[in-house]
């Protein structure tokens, strides 16, 4: 009898987990995403993103486009005004997915930027807006950096936000410095504790003639730390030839930067951390596999307690 009980829970339990494995398999989350976290102005025509919606979208035209998250509250979305800007549409799958090309424009006069895609359409009550950090947009500017140099611009409105807390602490002072390294290399560092709201970017210069010469290697991979060693969480790959924002100075998970140091926590300024959930899933066939495998296991843990 406890072989066929033993059987019978075997058989249960994959089932249970056939459910789990084939509910993740058909059923992905409702979203945007970007397949790249940065695109050049200047040298991409477009951005490609691939998404997920709602079953009444399959079929349709959804339009695209790419949106701004105000800096004081995130959860504010407008529309990015580009010059020529072009629009676009995409077609959505009988399986609710897309992809799709979203076009860049020729110039940014204000300079590189974050921009969100999204999407927008009759099906859906809302613009799908990407949840993640969203897009870099880096400028191509071999005025600015000739050869294989490149230039990476501190946001001053980032840097200048203050502390909700009494103390009031704005977070370029928290920060104090930021230094660059390119594949562990220091290649740039900028003092960051005398920003205000309006003044101009700071500017972290790589590929100059004293530097490493992996500050000018295409590819190689960039880290910021600040003043006490504490790596940022943004990291990039270096493009020469290119003009970058760095706007995002939250700190990296803990046990990142360098060794054997207490590092605080930064100021609360006020910013909704980008990223976050990329939305509901449905859970239909997971739901009755997690239902199946907790029957599961409460009947071993039964028959184990009456054999006991």
């Amino acid at each position: 009898m406890m072989r066929t009980v033993t059987l019978f829970s075997v058989a249960l339990l994959t089932v249970a987990l056939l459910g789990l494995a084939s509910a993740a398999a058909q059923a992905p989350a409702q979203g945007v995403r970007a397949t790249s976290p940065v695109s050049v102005v200047g040298r991409d025509v477009a951005l490609s993103v691939v998404g997920n919606v709602a079953p009444a979208c399959a079929g349709q035209s959804l339009d695209t486009g790419l949106f701004v998250r105000d800096r004081a509250d995130p959860k504010v979305i407008t529309p990015f005004e580009s010059p020529a800007a072009t629009p676009a549409s995409t077609a959505v799958n009988s399986d609710g997915t897309f992809t799709a090309s979203i076009p860049l424009p020729r110039e940014l006069p204000d300079g590189p930027t974050r921009v969100w895609p999204g999407v927008q359409g009759d099906c859906l009550d809302a613009p799908m807006i990407d949840d993640s950090l969203g897009v870099e947009l880096a400028i191509l500017d071999p005025v600015r950096n000739p050869g294989s140099t490149s230039t990476i611009l501190l946001s001053s409105a980032a840097l200048a936000s203050v502390s909700n807390g009494p103390d009031k602490v704005p977070l370029g002072a928290f920060l104090g410095s930021v230094d660059v390294r390119a594949d562990g290399e220091s290649c740039a560092s900028i003092v960051t504790d005398s920003v205000s709201a309006g003044s101009a970017p700071l500017a972290l210069r790589l590929g100059e003639a004293d530097q490493p010469a992996v500050c000018s290697k295409p590819g190689a991979h960039l880290t910021f730390l600040n003043k006490r060693g504490q790596q940022l969480f943004v990291e990039m790959d270096l493009i020469p030839g290119t003009t970058r924002l760095l706007d995002n100075f939250a700190a990296a998970p803990p046990g990142t930067g360098a060794p054997g140091r207490e590092i605080p926590d930064p100021p609360a300024t006020g910013q909704e951390a980008a990223g976050g959930s990329r939305g509901p899933v449905g859970w239909g066939s997971a739901g009755a596999g997690l239902i199946a495998l907790a029957a599961l296991l409460g009947a071993l843990g039964f028959v184990a307690r009456r054999r006991a």
